[in-house]
């Protein structure tokens, strides 16, 4: 099942440094957004630190799970620990219960009844649109309550599984769906008065 990341681990373990490139030309980008997502303010130091962990413990992995989601869970801990240590509290509360906009917007997979309109680059203005319009989403993301912006950036976002990512955060499906649902809730709502109004 995962027959190349096995051969790329082995390279890696007998010093080959194009097959390190490799690797983190593949998931540094997934272990950026997973720091980010839990504390915005350190992320080079934790990426760095769990690259270090990871290279030490790759000898030893037993490829029971991708090298993704692996390298997400070391990031993950390793962010935890960086909290830890500053003595900042990460909270998995979310938003007040309100009227949700999202009732009938996804079906019984988790998946949107009516798909999002696809945004097109055949002209300056779209451009600056698409432009505009992913600043605003970066900037609400970040104001997420921290559990939120986690389970939205590594579910939406990265694309792990629900069990990957109740793995790496250790919380129960439940509050994964809670959290998930809620921060869509926020991130629909900011969407949809920026195509009403054009403001962020």
């Amino acid at each position: 099942m995962y027959d190349d990341e096995i051969h790329i681990a082995k390279r890696i373990n007998a010093g080959d440094q194009k097959a390190l490139r490799e690797l983190m030309k593949l998931h540094g980008g997934a272990m950026i957004a997973a720091a980010r997502a839990i504390c915005s303010h350190a992320v080079d130091d934790i990426v760095q630190e769990a690259w270090i962990s990871a290279l030490s413990a790759l000898p030893n992995f037993e490829h029971r799970s991708s090298l993704k989601t692996w390298l997400v869970r070391i990031t993950v801990n390793k962010a935890y620990t960086y909290i830890r240590q500053t003595r900042r509290e990460v909270s998995l509360e979310g938003l007040s219960d309100t009227q949700d906009p999202l009732q009938h917007a996804f079906d019984a997979s988790d998946h949107w009844v009516t798909p999002w309109e696809t945004w097109t680059d055949d002209s300056p203005d779209k451009l600056l649109e698409a432009h505009v319009l992913k600043e605003c989403l970066e900037r609400h993301m970040e104001n997420l309550p921290s559990g939120q912006r986690m389970v939205m950036t590594l579910t939406d976002l990265m694309g792990l599984t629900s069990d990957e990512v109740c793995n790496n955060l250790e919380i129960s499906a439940s509050n994964l769906r809670v959290l998930l649902h809620r921060a869509r809730v926020t991130i629909h709502a900011m969407v949809s008065h920026y195509e009403a109004t054009g403001d962020c």
